[in-house]
């Protein structure tokens, strides 16, 4: 849960205020493969790991990026 909250902490940079959990839609946010891309490096800086093209492309949904790095973490 601690890392949803750190994930969305970085969304609300790009994004404002906006209501977000862990089952909403990334593009629902407005958020352009630009915005998408910049929010992943600033993810991978702040939990210290690396997606590749391939994970970038799968995300969808909040929760896609949020197991995501769980993954990466264990």
């Amino acid at each position: 849960m601690e890392i949803e909250k750190k994930f969305i902490e970085i969304l609300r940079k790009k994004i404002g205020d906006k209501e977000v959990k862990s089952d909403t839609d990334l593009r629902g946010l407005g958020i352009d493969s630009l915005d998408l891309v910049e929010i992943i490096m600033e993810s991978e800086d702040v939990f210290g790991v690396q997606f590749s093209n391939e994970e970038l492309n799968n995300f969808q949904k909040v929760s896609d990026v949020v197991k995501a790095i769980e993954a990466k973490k264990a």
